[in-house]
């Protein structure tokens, strides 16, 4: 029996096989193991690919970034779609996703991808905030949006000089526990004073050396994970972050610092697995599944209401094999 089912009241892999298609394609490449050329997984991609809302998603991705965002936790947000489309294993190749792949390759800023937005400017004594045009053809990189689509790029397995510049510019972010934050005029005080990197942008940054082997236990990741760490042991809100029950949520797509997704992160990387935040991170897990080694939603975007992970009265098959994932891969 494998190690990560032993924390399971029940093995729920044939309920994940008998659910829905991308819980199913996941299943079997990451769960179980299955080359991506066997004939459990070409029919499980088979159904992936021809789902009405994947599809749907599919499209609305086409439409990169019409305008600024306002917030950047809204699930909405074109790269947090491309995101879950890749989360889900389809590739640049499928549903004509090589459009989307263009358009977000676009804009390229100091070898990083760039998104819609004018940079906050700090009003001059006696004036007032001026709000930006959402809508104007402006660009700029940020430390919690370009390094989430350079990961959904690999994930979606892209491979060009590009994706290898914004990597190689990512390692230069994060050469010292510093690293990069939010040079935004009303957040970036207190990451100055504390010396610290922000935790969303080293959770985004490991996300992406986790997808390259050669980063996964390099400098650059523990670097990238010093914020995290800090924060923890801060015992305060970091600005935006916090630790109360938004933090400590089952909730999905992962588009902002909860409980699930850092999990889902740390423990890829072998040099955390005795991390105190970790072992904390993997306890929670294993205490919030039912009866059957199934877990529910304990929080959901409406905007994603017709997806299983949007149902908090019923055991969801993406939540409970993202966690049968985290479990996995600590331990093994």
């Amino acid at each position: 029996m494998n190690n990560w089912i032993k924390e399971l009241n029940s093995n729920p892999v044939d309920w994940l096989l008998n659910s829905n298609p991308w819980t199913k394609y996941k299943t079997c490449t990451d769960l179980l193991g299955l080359n991506e050329s066997e004939t459990e997984s070409i029919e499980a991609k088979a159904e992936l690919i021809n789902d009405k809302r994947i599809k749907t998603l599919a499209k609305e991705t086409k439409d990169w970034l019409p305008v600024a965002a306002t917030r950047n936790n809204d699930p909405k947000i074109t790269y947090f779609k491309l995101k879950t489309l890749a989360e889900f294993g389809l590739k640049y190749t499928d549903l004509e996703l090589q459009k989307t792949v263009d358009k977000a390759s676009e804009h390229m800023i100091e070898n990083l991808f760039g998104v819609r937005g004018q940079v906050p400017e700090r009003p001059k004594k006696g004036k007032k905030y001026k709000k930006p045009d959402l809508s104007a053809d402006v660009w700029h990189i940020s430390p919690c949006n370009s390094p989430m689509i350079t990961t959904a790029l690999l994930e979606l397995g892209v491979k060009n000089d590009l994706i290898d510049s914004a990597v190689e510019e990512l390692k230069n972010r994060w050469t010292s526990k510093v690293g990069w934050f939010c040079h935004f005029f009303f957040v970036e005080s207190q990451f100055k004073k504390l010396q610290i990197g922000c935790p969303i942008e080293g959770l985004q940054a490991l996300e992406t050396f986790s997808k390259i082997p050669e980063l996964k236990e390099s400098d650059f990741s523990r670097f990238a994970f010093e914020p995290i760490n800090f924060h923890k042991d801060y015992g305060r809100t970091l600005y935006y972050f916090g630790r109360s029950k938004k933090f400590w949520t089952l909730k999905y797509p992962f588009v902002w610092y909860n409980a699930l997704y850092l999990a889902d992160i740390l423990t890829r990387f072998d040099f955390l697995k005795n991390e105190p935040v970790v072992k904390e991170l993997i306890d929670w897990i294993i205490n919030m599944q039912d009866n059957e080694g199934k877990f529910k939603p304990t929080s959901v975007f409406m905007s994603y209401k017709e997806w299983d992970f949007s149902n908090k009265k019923e055991a969801s098959p993406w939540i409970t094999f993202l966690c049968c994932r985290i479990l996995k891969q600590y331990f093994g």
